[in-house]
């Protein structure tokens, strides 16, 4: 294995950290606001006093006495909630607070105290429920805001996150937690311009927070800016010398210079702050291994295993996940064969290395490397679901929609999770087979109205069906608007489509800003530019979306059209064999290439390519009309979008 420049570096969006504020415990009250009788209220002064000493099993007793006098007393059921969370009592607060949120379904405390005690349970749908209805019956209360905020972050709806955030400092403009967290979430969407800047004005508010600075240190080291990055996490822990994610930074700067003596004793300062610190021990462990220090390096991996137990597929295993997420391909690569090297040894073979492999080999463009790597774990443990759903997506990359569909059938059919039926319905979509994509994904809604990726995935599909109405039913907010930079690219291109340029130039040009990951909407923008009369235009931004993903058939569409406006026949018919050969169920190409050769008195190829789009697309009535007018016949049609 390779010398690594870079451990485990602590990403701003490896989680959302618990709520900055400290939990106050809740004022005295009950549901008619009288004053409590005097045994009623030393009970309930009792419980608190031993909240706010950090000693919640004392609290418990009190506080359910007092309840047993005073049931209607909302503050106690909220500090007794509260105590039995940290006691680590967490179905019986559930049951504590759901009965009282039926009694008391209007007050927010209980509303935020349930939200909490779902993040801690790992229950994200009923976080963001909880605190969705306790920001609307507090609505000037930023610090709810910040909590849902954080709940939609952590459930990965970052846009909707990212809303709740600037919310919350439209209340409180020094609520600097929530400045922060607006950073995290905007690096986390690849707008480290802006992230940098919000992190700027949260110091400029609060120069003495450690996190802002801990946050800026890892934009910089995020820029490869190593010098800057220490600085930061040096002021970070001048601030909090207790600040163990700094400290583990530090030791990750230490390695990125190679001096990985020091990053083993920044890493040792992090364990000390932190003993329960999993990525700590195992970025020592790494530091130990580029020493040579194998027994020291073992010591450390199986400290971060006992930690975390999920890392069951071993430490080179976790190694390659992390290199894969740096970007670090070849070392992915190396640190899976060792992964597998070292289940061959001890008899614990598992798919996860394997599958690990085979995403790093995706990732370096090896498509067969990866299908062979996956074929032989499938033929090994066909009854692994997420084998067959890597298997999936390496035909899919491949191009083999056919064997990507029948792997993702046999996975449905041993585990039909949401996850495993939204990758069948988006390989038939790819394949233009509407009519089994839609009953998946309409299905996936009927159990799930809110969720987010399936409602997209059926907005592109009726996109692709030309269902422009669908598509605006689908995806409108109540209030005709929307947020969602995701669901605002599809109107967009909804509008777009429909001929109404006025409407879509702006929200596409929004959402590019917004979330350059959108790429069909960003080529949609340049085909409205194109349109526009500036090819010029057109072509750079076109050519974005293609530096970002060459395989991406409707920028190839779009920019042949641009070019072919530019006078450039040529390069046109290149781009649009290449849209045709990227996506061979994609009808258009074909189209917009019989046109090319039309123009250019090929008639025969002009026929045949007119001939295809029909073949792919039954009802594509240019392409009918011009075989007619040409005197072709059209092949009957396979399948209709």
């Amino acid at each position: 294995m390779t010398r690594a420049g870079v451990l485990v570096l602590q990403l701003l969006t490896a989680q959302a950290p618990a709520p900055a504020t400290p939990e106050a415990a809740p004022a005295a009250a009950t549901a008619e606001a009288a004053p409590l009788p005097p045994d009623v209220d030393a009970l309930y002064k009792l419980g608190v006093a031993f909240l706010n000493q950090g000693q919640p099993k004392k609290a418990a007793p009190p506080l359910k006495k007092l309840l047993e006098k005073a049931p209607e007393v909302i503050a106690a059921r909220v500090a007794l909630a509260r105590a039995l969370r940290l006691s680590g009592e967490t179905e019986e607060a559930r049951t504590l607070l759901d009965g009282s949120i039926a009694m008391y379904p209007e007050e927010s405390t209980l509303r935020a105290e349930r939200g909490l005690l779902a993040r801690v349970m790992d229950e994200s749908d009923v976080a963001i429920s909880q605190y969705s209805v306790a920001v609307e019956l507090s609505p000037k209360d930023a610090e709810l805001q910040f909590n849902l905020g954080e709940a939609l972050h952590r459930a990965g709806r970052t846009d909707d996150a990212i809303s709740a955030y600037e919310d919350a400092l439209k209340l409180d403009a020094k609520l600097t937690s929530a400045r922060i967290n607006l950073a995290k979430a905007q690096a986390e969407k690849g707008l480290m311009g802006e992230a940098r800047e919000t992190l700027k004005e949260a110091l400029q508010v609060a120069p003495n927070d450690a996190e802002a600075h801990y946050n800026m240190g890892v934009l910089m080291m995020r820029a490869n800016d190593l010098v800057g990055a220490m600085s930061e996490y040096q002021k970070a822990l001048e601030l909090n010398p207790k600040h163990a994610m700094a400290h583990n930074n530090v030791g990750v700067v230490y390695d990125g210079l190679g001096q990985h003596q020091k990053a083993t004793e920044a890493f040792k300062k992090a364990i000390s702050a932190d003993p329960k610190y999993a990525e700590a021990h195992f970025n020592l462990g790494l530091a130990y291994f580029w020493l040579g220090q194998q027994v020291q390096a073992t010591k450390a991996f199986e400290k971060a295993l006992e930690l975390e137990p999920r890392r069951s597929s071993g430490p080179y295993t976790q190694l390659g996940h992390l290199y894969l997420q740096q970007g670090k391909k070849d070392r992915a690569v190396e640190a899976f064969k060792k992964a597998i090297e070292a289940s061959a040894d001890d008899g614990k073979k598992t798919t996860e290395a394997y599958q690990g492999l085979a995403r790093a080999y995706l990732a370096q463009g090896k498509v067969e490397d990866a299908v062979a790597t996956l074929k032989k774990v499938v033929d090994d443990f066909p009854k692994d679901a997420s084998a067959r759903a890597a298997y999936g997506d390496a035909l899919k990359a491949k191009g083999d929609l056919d064997g990507a569909i029948t792997q993702y059938e046999e996975g449905v059919a041993l585990s039909p999770t949401t996850e495993a039926r939204l990758a069948l319905a988006n390989a038939y979509s790819r394949k233009r087979v509407g009519a089994k994509a839609q009953p998946i994904l309409e299905a996936i809604l009927k159990d799930e109205p809110g969720h987010r990726v399936a409602k997209l995935e059926l907005a592109d599909l009726y996109l692709a069906m030309g269902r422009y109405a669908e598509v605006e039913q689908l995806l409108q907010a109540k209030d005709g608007e929307t947020t969602d930079t995701g669901a605002l690219a599809r109107l967009g291109v909804m509008h777009s489509r429909m001929q109404r340029p006025d409407k879509a130039l702006g929200m596409l040009e929004q959402v590019a800003k917004r979330d350059p990951s959108q790429l069909d909407a960003r080529a949609e923008l340049g085909q409205i530019y194109l349109r526009g009369g500036d090819s010029e235009k057109a072509v750079r931004v076109l050519g974005d979306v293609l530096a970002i993903e060459p395989r991406h058939s409707l920028a190839l569409l779009y920019t042949g059209q641009a070019l072919y406006q530019l006078g450039k026949a040529k390069e046109a018919e290149q781009s649009f064999r290449a849209a045709a050969q990227v996506d061979p169920h994609f009808a258009e190409p074909h189209n917009a290439l019989g046109q090319l050769l039309e123009q250019a008195r090929r008639v025969d190829e002009a026929k045949a390519e007119y001939a295809k789009a029909v073949e792919l697309q039954a009802n594509h009535e240019d392409a009918k009309a011009a075989l007619k007018r040409l005197g072709g016949a059209a092949a009957s049609a396979k399948t209709t979008p």
